[in-house]
């Protein structure tokens, strides 16, 4: 690993700052306009698919109710909720887009994903054994990780992470592989998964039962 001295260090720091500055000049009522476009439009796409649902007998219907629901969840998730939770619109003042108080429409709770993304992924980025974002743990995705006969197999990972990612967000902070070399009890992550539980049932009721029967 090339190491940086320290009047590299220094430079960087300079260039760093340089480039926060640029940006923190630049914010204004443009970036407020478009994060208040985002919510309207993350708004009435969940609304028109909720309308459309009850219609997906027609095949059509049914597409593009799916497609609407599946466009709304990204953008609240991702554009939404990703960048207002990493503290992006604080500046406006808006209790509704406050990094501290959001919380997203997925099983995992802002506080959670702030200490596991926020910190360890920002703090630590692609550091292999301190970013667990890198792989989710559970991927090996370098050769500086040893292999190990059973990533032989880890396409299987892969699926049922993309298909659960929701689910494998929200357990992220379990550190499963940390309790299987017994570095961590299970005793410590007790008020995680109180709280994984309590949100992630609210959030499978919402998605699974609710929602299905208001359609019906």
């Amino acid at each position: 690993m090339i190491k940086l001295d320290e009047q590299q260090l220094n430079e960087l720091q300079k260039d760093l700052d340089a480039v926060r500055d640029e940006v923190l000049a630049d914010l204004g009522e443009r970036d407020a306009r478009y994060i208040r476009k985002i919510v309207r439009l993350h708004r009435a796409l969940e609304v028109g698919g909720r309308v459309m649902m009850p219609f997906g007998f027609i095949p059509p219907v049914f597409v593009a109710a799916t497609a609407t629901l599946g466009v709304a969840k990204i953008l609240e998730n991702m554009e939404i909720g990703h960048n207002v939770m990493h503290g992006q619109y604080d500046w406006m003042n808006d209790p509704t887009l406050n990094s501290q108080t959001y919380e997203w429409d997925t099983v995992c709770t802002s506080e959670s994903w702030r200490r596991t993304h926020n910190y360890e992924h920002h703090t630590y980025t692609n550091i292999i054994g301190k970013d667990r974002d890198y792989g989710y743990a559970v991927l090996r995705l370098s050769d500086e990780e040893p292999w190990k006969p059973w990533h032989t197999l880890q396409f299987i990972n892969y699926i049922l992470l993309s298909v659960f990612f929701q689910w494998g967000v929200g357990l992220h902070e379990l550190e499963t592989e940390k309790l299987r070399r017994r570095e961590i009890s299970w005793r410590e992550k007790v008020p995680f998964l109180k709280d994984f539980f309590r949100k992630g049932g609210r959030q499978a009721f919402k998605d699974y039962v609710f929602f299905p029967l208001l359609t019906l």
